[in-house]
């Protein structure tokens, strides 16, 4: 069943464009009929959900961490490594859950405090939205091992409905989402007058919607942010959370033309030392960090992410 007119335009005018930029492509021609190319996007939408949500919680940790001097618990350093440079769609998500799980047991004030609801219930048990993703990771899991095979139109139409219930109790339950802005900060210029404090001007791209026409912005603060960096900003509270150099603005990358286009990348793993996998999010194909511009910084940034979540003191319980 299709989800009502209303509530799909809402999600595609008001998600995050890493997830409403996937989740449009199930109202095109080719994907209104159950069938294989329906079934792909849905599950491609729930595994864009899954690394978008990975992204926050795990910068969420990594900026509690560096600010307060935590170590990380066993249960997000075991098998850290491995997991993150061959992330899949289950990492992604289990690395948001344990990071958000480490994040709670701390009592750290949450960035986005609805995030807690998503994954747990009252009593810490999975809550029944982040138990959707999980019945999505292993839907995803049984085509690709195929443990489970649709051969005609009836398997696709069983398959097609059960992946489209389940996506529709994850975005139900991720509606906080849209009190957030998504944005990149292309510009900050300073503005200083003599007896007064500078005032930094942020020129900012929305990265908000399906369309990557992205609404510009202007906002003056008091203290300057992190520059190229895309990350989340709340409007009420002016926080902010940077979330390079897992997630990435890139003007220069991807596939076209000749390997250049500009998308928002999610990071996709490591294929060498100092070679991370990037994948657009909508148009841009993927590239290899040692191509952007910000080569040496991700590289920086990575293997900070890394030293942070397996150094070794990072492996002994918090107190």
């Amino acid at each position: 069943m299709l989800m009502k007119d209303s509530i799909f335009r809402e999600i595609v005018a008001g998600f995050p464009y890493p997830i409403a930029s996937s989740y449009v492509k199930l109202r095109t021609d080719e994907c209104m009929d159950p069938g294989p190319n329906r079934l792909k996007h849905q599950l491609a939408t729930g595994e864009a959900i899954a690394r978008f949500l990975g992204v926050v919680n795990l910068c969420q940790a990594r900026d509690f961490s560096e600010l307060f001097g935590k170590t990380p618990p066993k249960s997000m350093t075991a098998d850290f490594t491995k997991n993150f440079e061959r992330i899949t769609f289950g990492n992604w998500l289990r690395l948001a859950r344990e990071s958000l799980r480490w994040l709670k047991d701390e009592q750290a004030e949450l960035f986005i405090p609805e995030m807690a609801g998503f994954f747990f219930d009252s009593n810490s048990r999975p809550g029944t939205s982040v138990e959707a993703m999980e019945r999505l990771v292993t839907l995803r899991n049984d085509i690709s091992h195929e443990r489970s095979k649709p051969i005609n139109a009836n398997d696709y139409k069983s398959l097609c409905e059960k992946a489209q219930d389940n996506l529709d109790r994850v975005l139900e339950g991720l509606e906080f989402l849209m009190k957030y802005k998504l944005s990149f900060i292309s510009e900050i210029k300073v503005d200083k007058r003599r007896r007064h404090t500078p005032t930094y001007r942020h020129r900012f791209k929305e990265l908000i919607g399906n369309s990557d026409d992205f609404e510009g912005n202007d906002i003056p603060r008091d203290e300057p942010l992190d520059s190229k960096a895309v990350g989340l900003l709340d409007p009420v509270t002016g926080n902010y959370l940077n979330l390079d150099p897992l997630l990435i603005y890139e003007e220069a990358a991807g596939k076209e033309p000749e390997g250049k286009a500009t998308d928002i990348f999610f990071y996709n793993g490591m294929k060498g030392p100092t070679k991370a996998d990037y994948v657009a999010c909508k148009h841009g194909g993927r590239f290899l960090s040692c191509y952007s511009d910000r080569a040496n910084y991700l590289e920086e940034e990575l293997r900070e992410f890394e030293n942070l979540f397996t150094d070794e003191l990072a492996q002994q319980p918090t107190d």
